[in-house]
This record gives structure tokens, C-alpha cells and sequence, in this order.
């Protein structure tokens, strides 16, 4: 059997505010982030951080080990955001051992690639 419960009109049209309320405050609310992240979610986020980065460079950076990833069985690589998030600032201040000016290099590069073209 289940309980009814009364309310009187204004108590119930309280309550439906603050439950649309707390719907509208949900809706808009940001997205959780997320903590893991394939290949192309990582590129996406690398790119949207302000990283320009294309596919086979993230593989590049896995193979030699530049970049932080984790394996999930044989085959597939996830990042950790956290660690994405380092290792962009390490590479953006010029603090990376590996190359830190890796984005001046790759400009300069690009360059002269097209003064020679």
C-alpha cells in the first residue's frame, strides 16, 4: 500500500519551483571532467588547451615514452587529464628536458619549409 501525502496548493507550487530550479541549476551546470581519455579525446583537449598536436605525433610521444599514457590491455592507450595538463605546461614555460620549445621549433620549421616551397 502506498502513503498519500496532502499538500496545500501553495506548498506544492513551492516545491515544483524548487524542483524545476534544481533541474535548470543542473542543466547548466558544467560537465564533470573527464578523468581518463582515449587518443582522440586527448587530442581534442590537448588542441582546445591551446597544444597543437596531430595524431601521429601523440603516437610518437607514447612510442618514445614523452608523453604520460597508460595501457588498458595490449592495445589501447588513455591519458590522465591531470597528467596531460603537466606535461602541457612543462612543454609551454620550456621546462621539459626533452625539448621544452617544441612549439617555436615547430614554427620555425614550418617556415622555412615555405620559404623553400
Amino acid at each position: 500500500m502506498e502513503n498519500l501525502v496532502v499538500l496545500k496548493r501553495d506548498d506544492l507550487e513551492v516545491l515544483l519551483k524548487q524542483v524545476a530550479a534544481n533541474m535548470k541549476a543542473e542543466a547548466t551546470a558544467e560537465p564533470a571532467r573527464k578523468l581518463k581519455m582515449n587518443i582522440d579525446e586527448a587530442l581534442i583537449y590537448l588542441n582546445e588547451q591551446g597544444y597543437p598536436i596531430s595524431k601521429s605525433t601523440m603516437y610518437k610521444h607514447t612510442m618514445a615514452g614523452t608523453i604520460p599514457f597508460s595501457r588498458f590491455g595490449e592495445r589501447k592507450i588513455l591519458f590522465d587529464v591531470n597528467e596531460l595538463d603537466q606535461w602541457i605546461s612543462k612543454r609551454l614555460i620550456g621546462n621539459d628536458a626533452t625539448g621544452g620549445d617544441e612549439i617555436t621549433n615547430t614554427v620555425a620549421e614550418n617556415a622555412r619549409r615555405k620559404g623553400r616551397a
